[in-house]
């Protein structure tokens, strides 16, 4: 495509077109050298263990204070200039977002075994690469527990919940991430039935000062308890926050 756009916009017979084609090559040629560059950035970040780092966000009994599990987020070097969640929005974007989840899964369990062994492990990836043959061997391996956390930033496909069958059979518990944030409605939760459900920041800042927020979150932890479900906030900043959320029983 390049040489035939480059062809077309430097033909000297084409002069009466001139402003158009450059037009047309301003619009699509940044883009297609954009694309480039990103798939090589891909390439780099991937190919380079130690660019794939894992950071555990600890999941705590309000009840208690004592951490339960573990959430592996992933960590990428910052002379690459994008926050993770940028970074698996591109990968998406190039038809690339198996490939990226399923090498940051493989480097967080990899870091976990340096985690307390009494303490699940949460792993966030998309439906599609939850249901993915390749991913769910790699889960299915683990010795140690495992929370399996379906983002919410694409439509969750109707077989989602069939399809995740194998990890359950097998022990692995199901989260629904970022509720009241992303794709994610009551209807999607009753399909999928998960074990536990994760009440997005969005909900929890500010809890303290707003009914509505209120009635939201203890709407999500009585639907929770009908499916003998475990809720949990995410985002909990200041104690007047967890002791709110206490309250609500999450």
């Amino acid at each position: 495509m390049s040489s035939l756009l480059d062809g077309f916009l430097n033909d000297p017979n084409m002069s009466g077109r001139d402003a158009t084609a450059r037009f047309i090559g301003s619009v699509l040629w940044p883009e297609l050298t954009e694309n480039d560059e990103l798939h090589q950035s891909l390439d780099d970040l991937m190919g380079t263990p130690s660019n794939l780092r894992t950071a555990f966000q600890p999941i705590v009994d309000l009840d208690t204070g004592a951490a339960v599990g573990f959430e592996a987020l992933s960590r990428f070097p910052e002379h690459y200039g994008l926050a993770p969640r940028k970074w698996f929005d591109i990968a998406l974007r190039l038809g690339r977002s198996l490939s990226l989840e399923v090498a940051a899964l493989e480097r967080a369990l990899a870091s976990a075994a340096a985690m307390p062994h009494g303490c699940f492990i949460a792993v966030n990836l998309s439906p599609l690469t939850a249901m993915d043959p390749a991913a769910q061997e790699i889960l299915l391996k683990q010795a140690r527990p495992l929370v399996v956390e379906i983002t919410e930033h694409e439509p969750f496909p109707d077989n989602l919940a069939d399809a995740l069958k194998p990890l359950r059979d097998s022990g692995i518990r199901l989260a629904i991430d970022d509720a009241g944030a992303g794709f994610a409605s009551f209807t999607q939760m009753l399909r999928v039935r998960p074990d536990i459900i994760k009440i997005d920041g969005t909900l929890t800042a500010g809890i303290d000062d707003d009914p509505i927020k209120r009635a939201l979150v203890s709407a999500v932890v009585r639907l929770a308890e009908e499916l003998d479900a475990v809720t949990v906030a995410e985002a909990v900043e200041e104690p007047r926050q967890a002791h709110v959320l206490q309250q609500l029983g999450v």
